[in-house]
């Protein structure tokens, strides 16, 4: 591994995580990177289009969902295999998702 010219070591605990899921006989398939911090969409189970912020708490993974007008969250558990990553809203796409106000004509 390296940056640019300069070689970066992977650290041998991450090396022996690999190698141990590799010969241990149990399903594997490749899985898009997620950390923790990133917008995610749950896609499986009872929680399926929830989208919110990917932490974690001593060691398992939660959704946090917001309300930001209350400024309250609530965090849940899931499966990180049930989520896939939520590409970032451009600027330029976030003013077409805004409520606008709905003109009603009055009855005369």
């Amino acid at each position: 591994m390296g940056y640019g010219r300069k070689a970066i070591p992977v650290p041998d605990e991450e090396i022996k995580a690999l190698q141990l899921a590799l010969t241990s006989g149990t399903a594997k398939q490749p899985w898009p990177y997620l950390e923790v911090g990133q917008r995610v969409r749950v896609n499986y189970g009872t929680l399926t289009g929830l989208e919110g912020i990917l932490v974690n708490v001593k060691g398992n993974h939660r959704v946090v969902l917001s309300v930001t007008l209350l400024q309250r969250s609530v965090a849940l558990e899931v499966e990180v295999s049930w989520l896939s990553l939520v590409k970032d809203v451009t600027r330029e796409i976030a003013p077409q998702r805004v409520a606008r106000p709905i003109c009603v004509p009055v009855g005369n």
